[in-house]
């Protein structure tokens, strides 16, 4: 008699060569929703060890967008038990590398990226402001300058922020940041998203959307992805993440108001994270 799998064979959770392997079996499937799963990486999955550090961070979305560093000084230690007692990968100015964010939109206009990070965030450099300029990136898309990132907050906004560069100088650039309902204090566990669609660019934390900012198509300086250690959107790269990241998921697409919301509810109960 036949067997019937819900998901394919796939090697049990080990260590061997430095990779931590597993299936990830979920009672909601981010790959199901509207707009295509384009980026997912998870702590727990797919990480390849270099002594204890993340020189790679491989891509569950089927699509191989991995997160990499080659340089062994630049990769971020993996953490065995962190935010919600899961894995996460913490980051203390290093850097992991990804793909051309522009050329995996099919619309330029039309993005969302969600990233979780764990209790125990800091701002060791003291640059942190009121919004994305100059802030502290953690993700972003561009190899020089800031076209499209999220970023952090100084303790008196309260957490996190986005922003893109459409071009045409200072005037082209879009920030969002979070309001008072969704304040966190440093240090705090946080998910954070940023999204664009055709009602414009709005970054969401912990379930509560922040500001809104003019819809715009991204331009094609928003290409390599990069984590933790990434230059502000003036090209400054002495503002460095210090603290855990636990997953990211971007999608090709914009996703419908109650699907943000499950994603979301997803990522609270994974993380203890609580959302509103």
């Amino acid at each position: 008699m036949s067997v019937q799998r819900s998901n394919p064979r796939v090697e049990s959770s080990t260590e061997a060569n430095g990779v931590l392997r597993d299936n990830p079996r979920l009672s909601f499937d981010p790959r199901n929703l509207s707009a295509e799963l384009a980026v997912w990486c998870r702590a727990d999955l797919g990480i390849t060890l270099n002594s204890g550090d993340v020189s790679k961070w491989a891509d569950y979305s089927g699509n191989g967008r991995d997160f990499a560093q080659a340089t062994a000084s630049a990769q971020p230690l993996f953490v065995k038990s962190g935010q919600g007692q899961r894995q996460e990968i913490g980051w203390n100015d290093h850097k992991l590398t990804g793909s051309n964010f522009y050329s995996m939109l099919t619309d330029k206009g039309e993005w969302s990226i969600f990233i979780v990070l764990g209790e125990g965030w800091s701002d060791p450099n003291g640059v942190a402001a009121s919004n994305f300029s100059n802030s502290t990136n953690v993700f972003v898309a561009s190899p020089t300058v800031g076209h499209l990132g999220i970023a952090q907050l100084s303790s008196t906004y309260g957490g996190f922020c986005g922003g893109i560069y459409a071009g045409g100088g200072y005037s082209g650039y879009r920030f969002v940041t979070t309001v008072t309902e969704s304040k966190i204090s440093v240090g705090e566990s946080a998910i954070v998203s940023l999204f664009s669609n055709s009602s414009g660019i709005t970054v969401r934390q912990n379930g509560v959307d922040g500001t809104t900012a003019a819809a715009t198509d991204l331009i094609s300086g928003a290409s390599t992805m990069q984590l933790g250690d990434a230059p502000d959107n003036n090209g400054n790269a002495l503002e460095y993440y210090v603290g855990p990241i636990s997953e990211i998921l971007i999608f090709n697409g914009a996703l419908q108001s109650y699907e943000m919301e499950q994603v979301e509810q997803y990522l609270s109960k994974r993380y203890d994270i609580g959302v509103r």
